[in-house]
């Protein structure tokens, strides 16, 4: 019985703890590119401060057009009985490369160029568009 007793407390423990953890944003962004496109251009978003999750998702292109998602982790500190969810992204760098050399750069400020989802994600208020020159 003493075994049984345990599991149960251990899943309680395990089960509240990972009740306790901050949920991950996504930051949606899409656009597209103006001038010469091919298979050697990427895509690369830096969120600040830090994301805290890495590698973040690829963002495709297809087309002359990307869109994609930011993944950014809110937890502010742990603590034992509840965690500080309250860590927010200031701003996003999404930057357009052709064979890991930098060829556009565009700061969007979350809260003038994102819309704030019920779900606590943001969503790009319009399209961006970055230029390949």
């Amino acid at each position: 019985m003493s075994r049984l007793a345990f599991f149960l407390l251990a899943a309680l423990l395990v089960g509240g703890e990972a009740l306790g953890k901050c949920g991950n944003l996504i930051i949606h962004i899409r656009g597209s590119i103006d001038g010469i496109t091919g298979d050697d251009l990427r895509i690369m978003a830096q969120v600040m401060p830090q994301s805290n999750w890495e590698p973040q998702p690829g963002i495709p292109i297809k087309g002359g057009r990307f869109a994609g998602m930011v993944l950014f982790d809110r937890t502010k500190s742990e603590g034992r009985a509840k965690d500080d969810c309250s860590r927010a992204p200031d701003s996003l760098d999404v930057v357009l490369l052709r064979n890991d050399q930098e060829l556009s750069r565009l700061r969007l400020d979350i809260t003038k160029d994102f819309v704030r989802e019920k779900t606590g994600d943001y969503k790009l208020r319009t399209p961006i568009v970055l230029r390949s020159r």
